[in-house]
């Protein structure tokens, strides 16, 4: 008896490139292979990239655009809107394998069991939040490639032993921190947030972090986010676009001439100029919606920025692109929201929804365990859903009266009529 066959469609965000192939329904759930290489994060802007080999070895990806990743290894992407789609060897007869975040959300699909290069990240970037299956077994962290030379290579489950994370409270540093995709097409400055520290605390924008005056740092589980980036998950840190520099020299780095436009709009404009400052490199933007903007390199695929309208003087930035001395997550810049996954509703119904709560309910025990406190944005945030509970409920129960007073014509008894009642009983 044949086999059932279980169809695999990937999809760029703009939709102008799709491609589909079957796999035995037997061989799901397939496993991903999750990268950590600092090559990897910054060539998608995401602190990882997942992929899975393509079921059609001879699978014609000759539209997308092609960049060269090394030389043993190319990555394919959609020109028109950035998404990295495959990566293929160079050798004759390579099989492709397809990032993760272009599939189709289907059940059952894929599942995360081993990381690779998380050496790489020094801190152990996201790997702890992603160590181990929805079913709870355990993934293998290794420190360079699975195709290491012994056992030694495999990481144990509480690495980095030796790693000193930034002081929590510390004062965010440095000042300046490069944000540099794969190719160097773009080669920015974050500037760091430590001259708001006159800002009374209620006043900070919502991304800063009050006392430590680092940035606000996200996991997103977002569909276009990852459709667009490659892998599941996208992390993302926010900032004004005033605090985004070329490269400079001392204080001449914060003069108007050397620092991106102050809006989105201003940045929209300038990218697409044809007579653009060349500082900008190979940035490039495509409009996903009518009020959002994404930029990335056009040569290597790298997402860079993520805008939208309702934000004109912040953009979100691919944390990926970081490079800071305290590793991956950037610590000594960056203030992770942990417990609190974004667009954790996005991929309801597939294989991503129970990912997307595993690695929150990750993130929370790790955040516990290594006494990290909730972020301000946290506490704000869970202090308004308690209060739109609590007027819910109380609209609740005002319906619940007024349907009351309707069908019975008459107003709640009074506490003195409700006694007597009961007296008389």
């Amino acid at each position: 008896m044949s086999d059932k066959m279980a169809q695999l469609t990937a999809r760029c965000l703009c939709r102008a490139h799709t491609y589909t192939a079957s796999v035995p329904a037997s061989s799901l759930p397939l496993s991903v292979n999750s990268c950590h290489c600092n090559s990897c994060r910054h060539q998608l802007g995401a602190l990882y990239a997942s992929d899975v080999k393509w079921p059609n070895k001879d699978e014609d990806i000759s539209s997308l655009e092609r960049y060269s990743f090394t030389k043993n290894l190319d990555f394919f992407f959609c020109k028109t809107c950035g998404s990295n789609m495959f990566a293929k060897g160079t050798k004759p007869n390579s099989t492709p394998s397809v990032a993760t975040g272009v599939l189709d959300n289907t059940p059952g699909l894929l599942r995360y069991d081993h990381h690779i290069f998380v050496g790489d990240t020094v801190d152990g970037g996201v790997s702890p939040w992603l160590r181990s299956h929805t079913d709870g077994a355990p993934a293998k962290r290794w420190l360079q490639g699975n195709w290491g030379p012994g056992p030694d290579e495999e990481l144990a489950p509480d690495w980095p032993t030796e790693y000193t994370a930034p002081d929590i409270g510390a004062v965010a540093f440095p000042e300046f921190t490069p944000i540099r995709c794969h190719c160097r097409g773009v080669d920015l400055l974050l500037r760091s947030a430590v001259d708001m520290a006159g800002i009374p605390d209620a006043e900070l924008p919502f991304h800063v972090e009050p006392k430590s005056l680092k940035y606000l740092s996200i996991m997103d589980a977002c569909a276009h986010c990852r459709a667009w980036t490659g892998p599941d998950i996208m992390s993302w840190t926010f900032a004004k676009i005033s605090y985004i520099h070329f490269p400079g020299s001392g204080a001449d780095t914060k003069l108007p001439a050397n620092t991106l436009p102050q809006d989105v709009a201003g940045l929209k404009e300038a990218v697409t100029r044809d007579d653009r400052d060349p500082r900008l490199g190979t940035l490039a933007m495509y409009k996903s919606s009518p009020d959002v903007e994404r930029y990335y390199c056009s040569r290597c695929a790298a997402s860079v920025f993520f805008a939208v309208a309702s934000r004109p003087d912040i953009v979100d930035i691919a944390v990926g692109l970081l490079e800071h001395p305290s590793g991956a997550r950037a610590e000594g810049l960056l203030v992770w929201n942990l417990g609190r996954m974004s667009w954790k509703w996005s991929p309801k119904g597939g294989w991503r929804e129970d990912l997307a709560n595993n690695v929150d309910e990750l993130m929370e025990e790790w955040r516990i365990q290594h006494g990290y406190p909730k972020t301000t944005a946290r506490i704000n945030g869970e202090r308004r859903e308690k209060e739109k509970s609590e007027k819910e409920k109380e609209n609740e129960e005002k319906e619940k009266e007024e349907k009351r007073k309707r069908e019975t014509g008459k107003d709640e008894p009074s506490s003195l009529e409700s006694a007597v009642a009961n007296v008389s009983i």
